[in-house]
């Protein structure tokens, strides 16, 4: 109750005190505000806040209800604050109206996300008197950059990571703390400027959607906003460069990563520069399937690593590298470094964010209702009609039961599920790929003459694979080419991500 009381000719106004009730209010808000959004820990407090029950985490279907009335309640909590604020801590009030002003902005955010016009020079301005109004003493473009970045990674994580089981859910959750680490009030006051210093390695069966999983940290980059020209300074899409290392000579990755000087080699007829030149400050290079990568490379790689700096082939030139590294791998590393074919200072230069993806059997935890889902998913890109993909997920899941099996492992992951779904909408049927083993089964084939000459090639070079566990080790027994290697190797067991 508010008093009221005349002492020596002035009228003293005293507020009550805070109860414990209101203040614990405000801690969750601060909580909320720098929580990881796919975590369990978000929708306890989420309860505490709305006084109902919520359980899980972020699945199909974003939670819309929960934030409305999360949004409408912050709002009421930040209007109601009592005028003496030094009874209440200033970093909780800024947090509340952080929370407030990123809820009430964020239809706007979505939409530049979506490539709708935005007018942002009256977005900023505006968010620059909604902070004066509520003493928040941080800079109005500092703060729409950071809620863009929010948004976009937000987005980006929820868009591309499908699943409600506690697989996916763990994956969403560990690319967002890959972006804003698991501290984000120190994220932005130290180290949203120096991201680009920590390189990313997302190691994971092949087909488990790693590359996915480094689009969206590339969406989550920080972009800041110029007031001065009323506009981000970078492109607001992202910003990332692809190189599938397995996939070319080691001279050909070394001249697109690197670049390369006119007359360096055979074939250089002018000066060409590499993607780590082409790549800005706040753009992304993907290396993926990182353990196949040439031991000379991996030297001049980490030297990138180490000092954020390269040099063209064939020049002297010191060039600078700032955009961020991000590395992808199916092959187990460990065995790797101990077989000598990866180095373990690169490793180590590597390590400091690791994202594991999970296959697609752990994935669905025995869920065929999960399993639906993910097929939804696909049938959505596939399809316009929201009808046509009801059709298509059903058909596809009766034609798993009929003649996969629901205990099929799927040893394609993700995007033998892909294609699973594509065969039954084109052909209406799947026929998952029948595995030859063993060597015993190729020597009984041989012995039988049961094979073409190309056929034998082709089992040859997936034994040697198999077994030796890398193209690049394969390839050198058989002293034949990798990339002959590969496309001896059917396409369906052993693609990349």
């Amino acid at each position: 109750m508010v008093q009221i009381m005349y002492r020596r000719g002035t009228f003293l106004v005293r507020m009550p005190a805070p109860d414990a009730a209101w203040l614990a209010r405000l801690e969750d808000f601060s909580r909320l505000t720098y929580c990881n959004p796919f975590v369990s820990e978000r929708r306890k407090i989420e309860a505490r806040l709305l006084g109902t029950p919520r359980k899980g985490v972020w699945v199909v279907g974003q939670d819309s209800s929960s934030t409305e009335l999360l949004g409408k309640l912050a709002q009421q909590t930040l209007a109601q604050l009592t005028a003496d604020r030094s009874r209440i801590p200033a970093s909780q009030i800024e947090d509340l109206a952080l929370y407030v002003l990123y809820e009430r902005h964020r239809d706007s955010l979505e939409a530049l996300i979506l490539g709708r016009p935005v007018k942002l020079r009256a977005m900023h301005e505006t968010l620059a008197a909604e902070l004066g109004a509520y003493d928040v003493r941080l800079d109005a473009a500092e703060v729409l950059g950071r809620f863009f970045q929010i948004c976009r990674a937000f987005q980006g994580i929820y868009n591309s990571i499908v699943g409600g089981t506690p697989a996916a859910a763990g994956l969403r959750a560990n690319i967002w703390e890959s972006i804003f680490t698991h501290d984000p009030r120190r994220f932005w006051k130290t180290l949203q400027h120096q991201t680009a210093d920590f390189p990313t390695l997302i190691a994971g069966p092949s087909g488990s959607g790693k590359e996915l999983v480094a689009r969206a940290i590339a969406a989550g980059r920080f972009i800041p906003f110029n007031a001065r020209r009323g506009e981000f300074e970078d492109r607001l899409e992202e910003i990332m460069l692809s190189l599938n290392v397995a996939a070319l000579s080691p001279t050909l990755i070394e001249s697109e990563l690197f670049g390369h000087r006119r007359g360096a080699f055979t074939g250089a007829l002018e000066d060409r520069s590499g993607w780590l030149e082409a790549c800005g400050e706040r753009g992304v290079v993907f290396l993926d399937e990182i353990g196949e990568l040439d031991t000379l490379i991996q030297v001049k790689l980490l030297r990138v690593l180490q000092e954020k700096t390269f040099q063209r082939i064939g020049e002297t030139k010191t060039r600078l590298f700032r955009g961020k590294i991000i590395a992808a791998t199916n092959r187990d590393l460990a065995q790797e470094m101990q077989a000598g074919h990866f180095r373990r200072d690169l490793y180590y230069r590597l390590c400091a964010d690791i994202i594991h993806t999970p296959s697609l059997t752990e994935l669905l935890c025995g869920d065929r209702e999960e399993l639906g889902r993910l097929i939804q998913f696909i049938a959505a890109k596939l399809l316009p009609a929201e009808q046509q993909q009801t059709q298509l997920v059903e058909q596809t899941l009766k034609e798993i039961g009929r003649n996969v099996g629901w205990s099929y492992e799927w040893p394609g992951n993700f995007r033998e599920l892909e294609q699973c779904t594509r065969n039954v909408l084109i052909r209406g049927n799947y026929q998952p790929l029948k595995f030859a083993n063993s060597a015993s089964s190729l020597a009984e084939e041989i012995a039988g003459l049961q094979l073409t000459a190309d056929e034998l090639l082709d089992r040859y070079c997936q034994q040697a694979y198999e077994q030796l566990g890398s193209y690049r080790r394969a390839a050198d027994r058989l002293k034949i080419d990798r990339r002959t290697l590969r496309a001896r190797i059917h396409t369906n067991s052993q693609s990349d991500d």
